[in-house]
């Protein structure tokens, strides 16, 4: 009799748990820190509630979010859509508490673990607001710590709001890869963007030097235009079903000379569904005008040659490229 008691126990907790887990699709948001506007506080915790609620629903049932309410802007909900494409995703807490912090544009609430599943990848979100909490941005987040230690480590008020800026930057230009964003990348980079990239290469050697050398590997360099570079991206795009890419060992430095110049290095990880590899990026950036930065630069190298890390010393930085006004 007590086994089938236990038995009929089992049976009702597991069902209790399929039926709350069913049901369960509201995640809800409140706000760690307070704001001077109440108004504006409980507009963001709303609508940012709101948006995560929508997208697990949207995902348990296996549709296409639709994302109608006055809680998004135009520009915001075209941006979801994109990642939806390329990946669908759900929010994987019911609830959180989180910071809301001040952003160069108006507000963000970061650290919203979601799970892609095409891409089976649990990321964190940013979700951008305006001064009246509507969402206007959404984007990948880059990792915690590496967003912070950018941060701290500014030397002036201006020089902070100015990283903020550009890790904003860095982030939407992630995620315009994670959602296959041509259209986004045509417009970063310049018309006469250089691109380079960098390819692992067995050395070729004379007969005689056949044994010394084998095995050593050099990387060489091929240069693009921008519309070569896009070209294949946009048939890269075209050939995968996800574009996941992880940022890493983020460096900012500016130009010694023009104030509005920026290099951005950073490590990537570079994964889809039917390629992966990790490399060192540089990516040298126009901030003169802040709400359109333009990418005049775009290396990449592999991160191993010969078995090896690439030395520093060997990766491009600010100091490779001259600058004619």
């Amino acid at each position: 009799m007590k086994i089938q008691y236990r038995l009929i126990a089992i049976l009702f907790l597991l069902c209790a748990i399929g039926i709350d887990s069913f049901a369960q699709h509201n995640t809800s948001l409140e706000l760690e820190n307070k704001l001077d506007n109440a108004l504006l506080q409980k507009a963001i915790e709303e609508n940012v509630s709101a948006l995560l609620t929508d997208l697990n629903t949207a995902y348990v049932e296996e549709k296409v979010p639709q994302l109608h309410g006055n809680y998004i802007s135009k520009d915001a909900r075209t941006s979801v859509l994109a990642m939806w494409e390329t990946s669908r995703f759900y929010c994987v807490e019911s609830w959180m508490m989180e910071k809301c912090l001040n952003s160069a544009t108006g507000y963000q609430v970061r650290n919203i673990p979601v799970f892609m599943k095409e891409a089976n990848d649990q990321l964190d979100l940013v979700i951008g607001l305006d001064a009246s909490g509507v969402i206007n941005d959404v984007h990948v987040a880059l990792e915690v710590q590496q967003y912070m230690s950018v941060i701290d480590a500014n030397i002036s008020v201006t020089d902070l709001r100015r990283r903020q800026v550009i890790l904003d930057f860095v982030e939407n230009f992630r995620t315009a890869y994670n959602r296959k964003d041509i259209d986004f990348l045509r417009q970063v980079y310049s018309d006469d963007a250089l691109i380079i990239t960098g390819k692992v290469v067995k050395q070729q050697t004379g007969s005689d030097q056949v044994l010394k050398s084998l095995g050593e590997e050099k990387v060489i360099y091929q240069t693009q235009t921008k519309q070569e570079y896009l070209t294949k991206l946009s048939q890269v795009f075209a050939n995968n079903e996800y574009v996941n890419i992880l940022f890493d060992e983020i460096e900012i430095s500016q130009h010694p000379k023009w104030d509005e110049i920026y290099g951005v290095a950073f490590k990537q990880d570079w994964n889809t569904s039917r390629y992966s590899d990790s490399g060192y990026v540089f990516l040298m950036i126009d901030f003169k005008d802040e709400a359109n930065p333009i990418i005049h630069v775009r290396t990449w190298q592999p991160e191993k040659y010969n078995g090896k890390v690439m030395p520093k010393e060997e990766r491009f930085d600010l100091g490779a490229f001259e600058i004619v006004n």
